[in-house]
């Protein structure tokens, strides 16, 4: 009996001994951080996760950034967070408290993840995250109004739009926040517009800035021709919450909006669909948004980063992002997962807008593009023959100062 005693006493402490706890920090809530609640607890059930308890602690998204910064040097920090748009990689790697994860990724995970995915989530050439979901601006149409859907091309769509507009009685056939330079990239990049161009090594230049260019010029009198030309877009009517309502209410056919403003739409009940806008007259490219993608990245000073990596890469498995999708509504990068709910056309729509997208500059610089741009495009629109060059070339004078 005493023997049996010892032996049970020896394997418990040598359980203890090998229990291990990971940490993960993210700035989630309601159903979603119930998802990834669970979805950690559900890791322990694997042959991976065995023997692994994981604390998921929430700090607000504002607060991420700076407080890794503090605590993973001092060994005090989480072993992952999640889940963190992309923009965040380039300030968080230059500090130095971002782990490279290519080495954990494995070539299915690779080869099931769009190339997009993995260079929005890469910074000097080293991936240092698990990409799990993206978005991207797209055109949200109301089936009713426009039953042949998205016109194919730009003078259709032109043209259709003006028919279903109608100002005084609140009816308008396309609309977008034209001052918001996030919602409008796509018509500048198919114009040729870009915000950094790249080094001979692929990672983008900060001294090459395209947002003044001949293609930048081109983008934004394409708006401004929107609102002074063709009567689309009204002032007043740039207003994002205006246009929620206005499409929600049925009085709007097609509005370039993101996967967020998809909850309100359904609740009203409108039947709609999703698709991106044709290629505008005299493009260079096609219409190619700013894309946005979420995913779980690394503590570089984590303790136990074999196990981290292999919770990061269960959390992003493309069954846990139909999960998410299920619950939260995101739309997933995985190919497998994408093709599995290729009927929902939340994820087709989107997808495609991803797809065809551009992934916004991650590197610390960006942070002084957006005021000055911003600036210059709300100007460019609030008068008819604005001086449109001469104000994005002021623009792009005050960034990186």
């Amino acid at each position: 009996m005493k023997k049996t005693l010892f032996s049970m006493t020896v394997l418990l402490a040598l359980s203890a001994a090998h229990a291990e706890k990971l940490t993960i920090w993210t700035g989630l809530d309601g159903k979603e951080l119930e998802w990834l609640t669970q979805t950690a607890r559900d890791f322990a059930k694997t042959k991976e996760g065995a023997g692994v308890t994981v604390d998921v602690v929430v700090v607000p998204y504002n607060e991420i950034d700076n407080k890794l910064k503090q605590s993973a040097p001092t060994g005090t920090g989480p072993d992952l967070l999640g889940l963190l748009p992309h923009d965040r990689v380039g300030a968080l790697a230059t500090a130095g408290v971002l782990e490279p994860v290519a080495q954990y990724l494995d070539a299915k995970t690779k080869s099931d993840t769009p190339e997009s995915a993995l260079d929005a989530m890469s910074y000097n050439g080293k991936l240092f995250g698990f990409p799990a979901f993206g978005e991207a601006v797209a055109i949200v149409y109301n089936k009713k109004l426009l039953p042949g859907g998205i016109p194919k091309n730009w003078s259709s769509f032109i043209s259709t739009s003006q028919k279903l507009t109608n100002p005084q009685s609140q009816q308008f056939g396309f609309l977008t926040n034209i001052t918001l330079p996030y919602t409008v990239y796509g018509f500048y990049s198919a114009m040729g517009a870009y915000v950094f161009g790249k080094k001979a090594d692929g990672s983008l230049n900060p001294a090459d800035i395209g947002l003044g260019n001949a293609g930048a010029v081109k983008g934004a009198q394409l708006l401004a021709d929107m609102r002074f030309k063709q009567n689309l877009i009204p002032a007043g009517a740039e207003a994002t919450d205006v246009q929620k309502d206005l499409f929600t209410k049925g009085k709007l056919a097609m509005w370039l909006t993101g996967p967020w403003d998809i909850g309100d739409v359904k609740k009203a009940g409108i039947d709609y669909g999703v698709g991106v806008p044709p290629k505008p007259t005299g493009a260079k490219g096609k219409f190619s948004p700013f894309v946005g993608i979420q995913g779980i990245l690394m503590n570089a000073y984590g303790k136990n980063k074999t196990k981290a990596a292999q919770l990061a890469k269960y959390l992003t498995n493309s069954q846990n992002q139909i999960d998410m999708n299920t619950i939260g509504g995101r739309i997933p990068v995985s190919k497998t997962a994408v093709r599995k709910l290729k009927n929902d056309p939340v994820v087709a729509g989107f997808g495609a807008a991803i797809a065809a997208g551009t992934p916004m500059p991650n590197i610390p610089e960006m942070g002084s593009v957006w005021s000055p741009w911003n600036n210059a495009i709300t100007l460019s629109v609030k008068t008819a023959n604005a001086d449109i060059q001469g104000l994005l070339g002021k623009a792009v004078s005050q960034m990186g100062k």
